[in-house]
């Protein structure tokens, strides 16, 4: 099936629907914007139907869940307005936590799409490009971020070092030489150890990169490139950061693809030697 013109699937057989998925269908069509932020049970109550129906209404059009009737919804509606997070309540149905997971990531990459500074995602780059070692470090769920970078980039011949202790760390950046880069990630800007190594590193000749959220705070100030994600809001009931992780894996994404898009011949070439020897050792 094409993922293409949804709208215009559920308006050529509106007519033909039952009165219930009608409903449905018609505020679809009239609040598309209004609809991708909505869980199944809330268009039910909206269109004075169900939640029922509205599954229905997506099997019909050959969709398999309401969950991707949303990101196909997404694809095709200009954002004009925000959409807002959503937290889950007790004893909530799996539909609507997975509408109003879907829906929060959704809502914090696009939100970061729109505060990325291009001249700053430009100018890491072309430092990137330049580099000869890349420390990362983050705390928490930013290490898992820190990670992220590392397993991307050392695919890419980079060599990127990431400790989750900062001793160790430290002491793999004693010696500083020519084109080494310090990577620090926090979601707040404001966790002092990130802090105090990025100064530590600036003091030694290392060019910095902060990875934080939009606004001024201690990392994006003292760093020679910042890169800036929303502020992603986060629900009450959490075991870990979640809207902010997909915020900060989105930007590690875009500069990923940048840096690839404008080296493409080096980096397809690399890519494909990293995965015929991972082949090659799991046979």
């Amino acid at each position: 099936m094409t993922e293409k013109n949804i709208l215009g699937r559920i308006k050529s057989i509106s007519d033909q629907l039952p009165k219930a998925e009608r409903k449905i269908a018609h505020f679809i069509l009239e609040n598309p914007e209004e609809v991708i932020n909505m869980t199944a049970s809330k268009l039910g109550k909206e269109a004075e139907s169900s939640a029922a129906t509205v599954i229905r209404l997506c099997k019909r059009v050959d969709i398999s869940s309401f969950t991707q009737l949303k990101v196909l919804l997404s694809r095709e509606v200009i954002q004009t307005n925000p959409m807002g997070y959503s937290d889950i309540t007790p004893d909530e149905p799996l539909e609507d936590i997975m509408d109003k997971l879907l829906g929060n990531a959704f809502q914090s990459m696009q939100d970061t799409v729109s505060v990325i500074n291009e001249r700053s995602l430009l100018e890491a780059v072309r430092v990137l490009k330049s580099s000869s070692i890349i420390y990362l470090y983050g705390i928490g769920a930013s290490n898992l971020v820190a990670e992220n970078i590392a397993h991307k980039w050392n695919r890419i011949g980079k060599t990127c070092i990431s400790f989750s202790d900062p001793h160790v760390l430290l002491a793999a950046m004693s010696a500083p030489k020519e084109g080494q880069i310090f990577f620090g990630i926090s979601n707040s800007g404001e966790t002092k150890e990130v802090v105090k190594i990025l100064e530590l590193a600036k003091d030694n000749g290392y060019k910095t990169i902060a990875l934080t959220q939009f606004g001024k705070n201690s990392l994006s100030k003292k760093a020679d490139i910042s890169l800036q994600h929303v502020r992603a809001q986060e629900g009450a009931l959490r075991s870990a950061a979640t809207s902010s992780l997909h915020a900060q894996f989105i930007l590690v994404d875009i500069l990923f693809y940048v840096y690839a898009s404008k080296n493409y011949d080096k980096i397809i070439n690399l890519i494909r030697h990293s995965r015929e020897q991972i082949e090659k050792y799991s046979q």
